[in-house]
């Protein structure tokens, strides 16, 4: 044993004298292609107070060793085998290979305490006396530390940390005589395949962050003074609970006579966060629900995650024992967790994205080809059929405007909602889910499974600390991204009054069990929903189909209306269409030229989010006559079919502010006013599909508004003949038995009503709402 013993001392000094070497000559190209000491570099940021975080690079290592040692290709499995004693080797190498500070830091009180704790152990060491020990909390008993040395745990500045290699050699076996890839892309491990064959490994897995908790002190290193020496002992926390000192023997194998004493201000403490990953919605199988798998951060990784991020974790797979009542009733079972190491977001926000070289050339090629604003808006879902401006509102929403905040605290927000409406099988749905894909934050719920504080934030209970936190809801998850809600006329009534504050605000104000706060939402809403009763009736005005009311339809910057039309050239080119795309082949529209890859419209949007327009004083008049021109519309206009507010004013400054961001302009100019009121025109159009239409003039309408109007007030679904008599025996401007006729006809072709006939004269008894319908209404 031993011998064993002394064989594997033996291994790690020779990886650790491996890693030493490592470190001091490993050289890779800086941002001007020179060679530098990549480590070295690293590690005199370290003594220089300038950085705290050690990234050792898997692949870095790799390529070390393929050149200079060949024979410890072995040593890159070991580290991934079992990659929290690596931690520590590599450590220790960092130590022996930290070069002296260039100057003399700023001290702290860190630096002041170890200074007093050198001079006490030079004066201990000089008079041969007093113990400085180190605990392991794995035994029992106390190890002592070298004479005259302080704990390494207790001194190091800084925290290493291991990132897995992002490409692998490709075996002899497999590899293709014919290409020249000699690497593949490492894979990342399905979270269903986290089990307890990967615990001690360094993994990756993928997901969505559903929950973040605030970053808290966790001790690492315990001091301890000896009341009988007057010196101090060390106790290294490996985990998150630890036995005190006073438990354990002395260093001599007796008992402590007056218990040690805790000194907080003396002792070590990094920062601690949990979080939680919830599997990715494309590796759930059939029929199952997502897992979730718990994570630890320490130290520099702290806060680099937040709730509604997509990310790639890299992190080694560990078990923790129950403590208390729950390690009686658990038994041999142990809870696991992820103590993340590196993180890598698998969609970058707008603002975190970095963009290369060759994208910026293919934008500013695209720039130059001209007719951008149509090519990117064509390139948003190109599976679907026509929808242009549809599309370029997608697209300008994507953009936003600008927001601007006041001194006084007032905040005009810049996001633009938009609302899609329309008949069933028009591909609403279709654009939200390419919309949610192509943002790099987003978030995509339906209206009847969200609730209300599904949306906002709901007040749980924290597993651990058993304290009341807040847990964010879709649109916080949403928060400086998109949030699209499918099937939005489906939310009950007290659920959508919730996003009233959102839409304008930008807030979410939360006053439940004592938590009294407010929450940012700074999200944009764009939303699907189907008219009432299911599909637009053309002889109804807009307000009563819209079933929305009127505060929270302000609100959307754009409404568009998609109707399902019967037109037979229209229909053969959109089945030709639905073919091709069966058959793989996705029809180009020559108007526009060719279609921009996903990854340049999502480059292109993030480098024009940067900008930020300004409307200059000279288009003030402009802006202003045409705002009053549409409240003028709206005045002669009395059916109700647009509704122009205050806020329709802002809209339109926000969407000319979203075009001049994609021309990267730094002014708006007259022309984006134009496109943003070209926008606004069609989509109030679209809402009025038959203009010349007149609800007030048709007496078929007249007549199913009586009748509807009476089985709302009396909630009776069943009118019958007689009554329909009596409810428009005083128009004198229409023919009484014809228009009831007629209506009855019709409204029963378009499946509004059901209608009883008189079993002997085959006579209109009675007309029959469904019932749901009435009740929905209601």
């Amino acid at each position: 044993m031993a011998a064993n013993a002394e064989s594997d001392r033996t291994s790690w000094d020779e990886e650790k004298g491996v890693l030493h070497s490592f470190l001091l000559n490993f050289q890779s190209a800086d941002e001007s292609g020179k060679l530098v000491n990549k480590y070295m570099r690293t590690l005199q940021a370290i003594a220089n107070r300038e950085c705290k975080l050690l990234n050792v690079y898997l692949d870095d290592l790799r390529d070390y060793l393929a050149e200079v040692d060949p024979a410890r290709q072995r040593l890159l499995e070991d580290i991934q085998s079992n990659t929290m004693r690596y931690v520590g080797i590599v450590a220790e190498a960092a130590d022996d290979a930290m070069p002296p500070p260039e100057g003399l830091p700023q001290a702290d009180i860190f630096d002041r305490l170890l200074e007093s704790r050198s001079e006490r152990l030079e004066h201990m060491r000089a008079q041969g006396g007093g113990n400085s020990g180190l605990v392991d909390t794995s035994t029992a008993g106390v190890d002592a530390a070298k004479a005259g040395r302080l704990p390494a745990a207790l001194t190091r500045r800084y925290d290493v940390f291991f990132v897995p290699e992002e490409r692998i050699p490709i075996p002899e076996e497999d590899l293709d005589p014919s290409s020249k890839e000699r690497t593949a892309p490492c894979p990342v491990t399905r979270m269903r395949g986290v089990n307890a064959a990967l615990i001690g490994k360094l993994v990756r897995v993928k997901g969505v962050v559903t929950h973040v908790t605030d970053v808290k002190p966790l001790a690492s290193v315990i001091t301890y003074t000896d009341e009988e020496s007057g010196s101090e002992l060390y106790q290294e926390v490996l985990g998150r609970t630890f036995v005190p000192i006073e438990a354990q023997k002395k260093p001599d194998g007796g008992k402590w006579v007056v218990a040690p004493t805790m000194q907080t201000k003396g002792s070590k403490f990094i920062k601690f966060q949990e979080a939680r990953l919830q599997e990715s919605a494309d590796e759930v199988p059939e029929g199952a629900t997502p897992r979730t798998l718990s994570l630890h951060l320490r130290g520099e990784v702290t806060r680099s995650l937040k709730a509604g991020d997509n990310v790639v974790l890299a992190g080694v797979f560990l078990p923790e024992p129950f403590s208390g009542w729950k390690a009686m009733r658990a038994g041999l079972l142990t809870s696991t967790y992820l103590e993340v190491m590196h993180v890598t977001q698998a969609k970058a926000g707008y603002a975190d994205m970095t963009i290369t070289q060759d994208q910026i050339d293919a934008i500013n090629a695209l720039g130059a080809q001209g007719n951008v604003f149509e090519r990117l808006a064509a390139s948003i879902a190109p599976e679907i059929y026509g929808m242009r401006e549809v599309k370029k509102a997608l697209l300008l929403q994507m953009v936003g405007g600008v927001t601007r905040s006041f001194p006084d605290g007032m905040k005009l927000r810049g996001d633009i909602h938009i609302c899609l409406m329309g008949d069933p099988g028009v591909a609403k749905s279709q654009l939200l889910k390419h919309v949610a894909k192509v943002a790099p934050r987003a978030v995509y719920t339906t209206g009847k499974g969200s609730s209300g504080v599904g949306l906002t934030a709901a007040v749980l209970r924290n597993q651990v600390t058993k304290e009341l936190v807040l847990e964010g809801g879709a649109l916080v998850l949403a928060d400086r991204g998109i949030c699209c809600i499918d099937e939005f006329d489906k939310m009950e009534e007290g659920d959508r009054t919730n996003i009233h504050e959102v839409m304008e605000q930008q807030t979410v104000s939360i006053a439940k069990a004592g938590i009294t706060t407010t929450l940012n939402t700074r999200t944009t809403i764009l939303a699907a929903a189907n008219p009432a009763f299911g599909r637009w009736n053309l002889k109804r005005s807009p307000g009563d189909n819209i079933n929305m009311p009127p505060a929270l339809l302000s609100r959307f910057d754009l409404m568009w209306l998609l109707l399902d039309k019967q037109d037979l050239e229209q229909d053969r080119r959109l089945a030709q269409h639905i073919l091709s795309v069966h058959q793989g082949v996705v029809a180009k529209d020559d108007s526009v030229g060719d279609l921009v890859a996903p990854e340049l419209l999502r480059a292109y949007i993030s480098l024009s989010r940067r900008q930020a327009p300004y409307v200059p004083p000279e288009l003030s008049d402009y802006v202003v006559a045409h705002y009053c021109a549409l409240r003028q519309r709206e005045r002669d206009d009395m059916d109700g079919r647009s509704y122009v507010t205050p806020r329709t004013l802002l809209s339109i400054l926000r969407l000319a502010q979203a075009v001049a961001k994609l021309r990267f302009d730094e002014e708006v100019s007259r022309s984006d006013v134009d496109a943003a009121l070209a926008l606004m025109t069609n989509s109030q159009a679209s809402i009025t599909p038959d203009i010349e239409r007149r609800v007030r003039d048709d007496p078929i309408s007249r007549v199913y508004q009586a009748v509807r109007t009476h089985a709302l007030r009396t909630r009776q679904a069943e009118v019958s003949v007689e009554t329909i008599r009596q409810l428009v025996a005083f128009d004198r401007e229409i023919n009484k038995d014809a228009a009831i006729e007629q209506c009855v006809r019709e409204y029963e072709g378009i499946a509004v009503w059901a209608v009883t006939r008189d079993a002997t004269t085959g006579a209109i008894a009675s007309v029959r709402f469904p019932e749901e319908d009435i009740a929905l209404a209601l």
